[in-house]
């Protein structure tokens, strides 16, 4: 017998909605704004990928800005360099780098990603079923939580699922990649607050 058939688009929009109506629910956190502003900050860390399906695991170094964005919306800019053997200095080092921006939508009970684009450029309309991704964010019990929803061409659905937890000390991450119900991906890590350094000084 050949591969299941993958469950396609109706289970990963029911996914999406029931995602979303959980990020609704917890509505009185977003009220208050000095919780977000509590996440604000530079910070430096270690994280450990989880390969779900090979067990391979691979250490990465991690540095992470979040910042205010707009009116009441927020930023967050992050690096991730993928190490070999530990070492940052070998060959087959990745370095990624993204930048994500988000508004609050309605009423402010929920955070959807802002699309900038060209100032002489007309915004274009999000696709989804072409590919475009679907990012939104909570904050709910000392927790910001990202998600990113992506129709895949084969009609199979991937979710991804970032929570930055609020730590005395910084934040930790936690990680998942879901595709088409099963966890391909897990990240795990620590983080500390950093120092903004100005260049004023040597």
């Amino acid at each position: 017998m050949g591969r299941p058939a993958p469950t396609i688009l109706p289970a990963a929009w029911r996914t999406v909605v029931a995602l979303a109506f959980g990020a609704w629910a917890i509505g009185p956190a977003f009220a208050q704004s000095e919780r977000l502003e509590r996440f604000f900050g530079s910070y430096v860390g270690v994280a450990e990928v989880e390969n779900k399906a090979t067990g391979e695991t691979r250490a990465r170094d991690m540095d992470i800005v979040i910042e205010p964005h707009g009116e009441d919306g927020f930023r967050i800019h992050w690096v991730n360099v993928s190490l070999v053997d530990g070492r940052r200095d070998l060959p087959g080092v990745e370095r990624r780098v993204q930048t994500v921006m988000f508004e609050p939508a309605g009423d402010g009970q929920l955070y959807l990603e802002k699309q900038e684009g060209s100032l002489f450029q007309e915004r274009e309309q999000m696709r989804p079923m072409q590919g475009d991704p679907v990012r939104w964010a909570a904050l709910a019990d000392g927790t910001l939580h990202v998600y990113s929803f992506v129709v895949l061409p084969d009609g199979r659905y991937e979710l991804q699922i970032y929570d930055r937890i609020l730590t005395d000390e910084g934040i930790d991450i936690k990680f998942q990649r879901i595709v088409d119900g099963e966890v391909m991906r897990e990240i795990t890590g620590r983080t500390v607050r950093a120092d903004i350094d100005t260049g004023d000084e040597e």
